[in-house]
């Protein structure tokens, strides 16, 4: 039995240096926001409307899609897909599946989101509403913190992970956790937690990342938030760039984007940006950016702008934003939000074709460009072998090393234990030059828990880092 073993080229996307990493190379997006599908999917009559978003973002070059995979409530319709705590109805899981298999149809990657701050679709008003009717007791009623403290509920959202990432997609056989198709999972929607200490939430966001990773070790994981903080230090002057607005970085809201971010199984960043509705001049949502983006860039994760977007002006603003977005490393956000025509939707947000074909046209001259600016980026050789920290690290189950070479050459790569035993060459052979990625799996049962350290031999170098081994 061998003790690694090389995984064939990893079909999911990665987070590393701040930047998501497709194949070895940097994939850099801008995305739609279409939180409705699942919701029309459970209407056969309606699965149209499916076909059309994804054809839509196939023409003009989007490439992500971030939607809902929560839809919790005791009035049944088609689409729910919770109707009490441990209940759940294969008619909605049905529509999160077709949605999910048209997003592999279409070549598109789909980002879901798995619970709600807001009541909309349920959202964490639903786990409260069950907690009161199956849990309360005369001395006890649930509310919304009890929704990331109350082990009962968090026993329920658990279920919802266990239900997904195990499910296979009736469509196309795949279980959720092993389908490249799905970009990343969000835990919730834009948590908060007024009036309590941010640790309710970091603690939360600690449990159900370990969980989630515990199922799925494939998929990227992200919190969903949108960027409120304890405190302003890392940020901007309030008073100059945030138009006195405190409740960004006082604690009122009950989290902290620097905390949570610092969370291991939390694969990259998340931010969304509406300076409008916070009283705030829209170059406020520049400033937003470059803030959150700095800090993730010192995490060395990717920020991802999960949702961004304004009622007036929407063409000259979203431009000076997205510009904004290709100085960071990452250089990728989903704008909010898509909506086809025959949705009803009166949040002032939504555009489409038919009333934006401005819009339309600046965001398909952006994402044209930014497809050229990365493809100039991946046609670069190094000017010297270069060996990468390899990722993730610590490694649970597999991790993937990436190297690159300034010429074609002969190249080995070994691993050797904290004492300088070989423990087995990983790979050998003639390499073009260019960058390269190979995805291991180590061992439990015959490799101890520990530091290892991997090599890159080349014909005229010797390149060496170290990886954390965790059982």
């Amino acid at each position: 039995m061998p003790l690694i073993k090389i995984i064939p080229q990893n079909p999911f996307i990665t987070a590393r240096e701040s930047k998501f990493i497709k194949n070895g190379s940097q994939f850099s997006f801008l995305g739609i926001n279409a939180y409705y599908l699942q919701h029309e999917a459970a209407s056969p009559d309606r699965r149209y409307i499916i076909d059309e978003v994804f054809a839509f973002a196939q023409n003009i070059g989007i490439k992500v899609i971030r939607t809902w995979a929560f839809n919790n409530s005791e009035i049944i319709n088609p689409s729910v897909i919770s109707s009490k705590p441990d209940e759940y109805r294969e008619e909605g899981l049905i529509s999160l599946d077709y949605v999910v298999a048209k997003a592999k149809e279409y070549d598109l990657l789909v980002i879901l989101c798995l619970a709600n701050n807001e009541p909309d679709y349920g959202g964490i008003n639903q786990y409260v509403a069950w907690a009161n009717k199956y849990l309360a007791s005369a001395n006890q009623k649930f509310e919304h913190n009890h929704f990331f403290t109350n082990e009962s509920i968090i026993t329920w959202y658990y279920l919802h992970l266990y239900t997904l990432l195990n499910r296979k997609n009736t469509f196309t056989g795949v279980a959720y956790k092993d389908d490249p198709a799905i970009f990343s999972f969000e835990l919730i929607n834009e948590a908060s937690n007024p009036g309590f200490s941010f640790d309710n939430i970091y603690l939360w966001y600690d449990k159900v990342s370990n969980y989630f990773r515990s199922i799925d070790s494939n998929h990227m994981l992200a919190t969903g938030e949108i960027g409120y903080d304890i405190d302003n230090v890392e940020y901007s002057d309030i008073k100059s760039f945030y138009n006195n607005a405190n409740f960004l970085f006082n604690g009122s809201k009950g989290t902290s984007f620097k905390v949570n971010s610092m969370l291991p199984q939390i694969s990259y960043t998340s931010i969304h940006s509406y300076p409008e509705s916070w009283n705030m001049n829209y170059k406020s949502g520049i400033t937003w950016i470059r803030d959150h983006s700095n800090i993730s860039e010192n995490l060395s994760k990717p920020m991802l702008l999960g949702e961004f977007g304004v009622k007036n002006n929407k063409v000259e603003v979203y431009k000076e934003w997205l510009q904004e977005i290709k100085k960071t490393k990452c250089q990728s956000a989903i704008v909010w939000h898509y909506v086809h025509k025959d949705i009803l939707n009166m949040d002032g947000y939504g555009f489409n074709e038919f009333n934006s074909p401005g819009l339309i046209e600046m965001l398909t001259d952006f994402i044209k460009d930014l497809n050229k600016s990365i493809s100039k980026i991946s046609a670069l050789n190094p000017e010297q072998a270069e060996l990468n920290q390899n990722y993730p690290n610590p490694v649970i189950e597999r991790t993937t090393i990436t190297y690159s070479l300034p010429k074609d050459d002969f190249v080995s790569i070994v691993l050797y234990n904290s004492f300088g035993e070989l423990v087995q060459e990983i790979d050998k052979g003639y390499k073009q030059k260019g960058n390269h990625e190979i995805t291991i799996s180590l061992n439990a049962e015959l490799l101890p828990s520990g530091i290892y350290i991997y090599t890159l031999k080349t014909s005229d170098k010797i390149l060496s880092k170290k990886m954390v081994f965790l059982k």
